[in-house]
């Protein structure tokens, strides 16, 4: 149950109010980061998460729930703390006459309160249940002495019968000498290492979310953007870095508009509020060369279709996917980068899409559509899915004639 006596709600908001700012909207995880940086945490009032304590502050404290559960909080003015901080303010500064110790007698002023600190109580090791004593093992009894009975008389030995004679043995060596193989190249990373959520895995800081408020248009919401092109970046394979870092594209152009916004990802040893990786840049190129109306997003009559494909399909990469469908084909150039074969498929997963004509099992586990060209052999060609855990539901198995 809450424990916030007036005190505590006057500390909170100035708190709160210096560090956050007035009227600005602020992620939850860093309001909750403030409290940490001050010795305290939501259980100190009595609350179970930093949600329900913003909801007991509701005099100065406005919660706005955005799409996909992100939670912002605003510090909003209130008349009647402000004037208490004044008054606490000018009574600091006044002083009665040439005797301190007399005070003057009038209405009570709230004066902020620092909630107690409640540290979490350490269970103490269990102490070591002393080993038994090794009980002394019996003297073995000394064993009978049994006198040895004597030998009868050897029998005569038969006379050996001839041997044949031995023919001479083939001996055959084999010497076997490999052939030289080229390693395929290992991928930097494992997907497992990778965050999973980003909105649940990454810590976004304030200065950083600012830079792609000052690039992105000003309809686009920076945290969304993150999230989606960080999936796609996944499923292209399009992630670089190692275990401790990463970078991806954005589908926003810098000022050139060749050079994708690229953001780069920080892995820590320790997590801060409960997350490990953290946004630590924005690559935008200059920002003064960006206009009111905020960078250009990588536009084309295909870029909502691949989008579309891999956010829904690990695809491993495209080079990966496209070279799996050329080889269940007749030989074709299908263009540069197989960019024929790449809009097909997208545009005809949209419509698969679009249409419910996804096929999966009983048992969820494998799915497949039909990609609407014909193999080598001339039988249909399906493209092979299974389930996988994660924010993309589904992982590329190949393409192949038979479900």
């Amino acid at each position: 149950m809450p424990k916030i006596n007036p005190g505590n709600r006057l500390y909170l908001y100035q708190l709160l109010s210096r560090e956050l700012g007035v009227g600005k909207q602020t992620l939850l995880p860093r309001a909750e980061e403030v409290l940490t940086a001050d010795g305290l945490c939501v259980e100190d009032l009595g609350c179970e998460s930093m949600r329900e304590l913003c909801e007991q502050l509701g005099e100065f404290v406005k919660l706005t729930v955005f799409k996909k559960g992100y939670v912002y909080a605003t510090v909003l003015t209130n008349e009647e703390y402000d004037k208490a901080l004044e008054a606490l303010d000018r009574e600091g500064a006044k002083t009665t006459g040439n005797r301190p110790w007399k005070r003057r007698r009038g209405a009570k002023v709230l004066k902020p309160v620092k909630p107690r600190h409640i540290e979490k109580a350490v269970e103490p090791d269990p102490e070591p249940v002393p080993e038994p004593e090794p009980l002394p093992e019996p003297e073995p009894e000394p064993e009978p002495v049994v006198e040895p009975e004597p030998l009868p008389e050897p029998e005569p030995e038969p006379e050996p019968a001839p041997t044949p004679e031995q023919k001479p043995s083939i001996s055959l060596t084999i010497t076997y000498v490999p052939e030289q193989t080229h390693e395929q190249p290992k991928k930097d990373r494992a997907q497992s290492d990778l965050p999973q959520d980003f909105h649940r895995d990454v810590r976004c800081p304030d200065d950083q979310l600012s830079k792609l408020y000052q690039i992105l248009p000003p309809d686009v919401e920076p945290i969304a953007t993150l999230e989606e092109d960080f999936r796609v970046a996944r499923s292209t394979g399009t992630v670089e870095g190692t275990r401790s870092n990463a970078t991806f594209p954005l589908r926003y152009l810098q000022p050139d508009g060749v050079t994708p916004v690229r953001v780069s990802l920080l892995r820590s040893a320790k997590a801060v509020a409960g997350k490990r990786w953290s946004l630590v840049d924005v690559d935008a190129g200059e920002p003064a060369e960006v206009g009111l109306e905020g960078l250009a997003e990588k536009t084309g009559p295909l870029a909502l279709a691949e989008r579309l494909l891999a956010t829904t399909i690990q695809l491993g990469s495209w080079d990966e996917a496209l070279n799996g469908l050329a080889d269940s084909l007749a030989p074709d150039s299908w263009g540069p980068d197989r960019c024929v074969l790449r809009g097909y498929l997208a545009l005809t997963f949209a419509r698969v899409q679009a249409e419910g004509l996804l096929g999966v099992s009983e048992d969820g586990s494998r799915a497949w559509f039909e990609t609407g060209i014909l193999a080598v052999e001339g039988r249909p060609l399906y493209a092979k899915l299974s389930a996988c855990e994660g924010d993309i539901p589904w992982r590329l198995d190949g393409f192949s004639t038979v479900l």
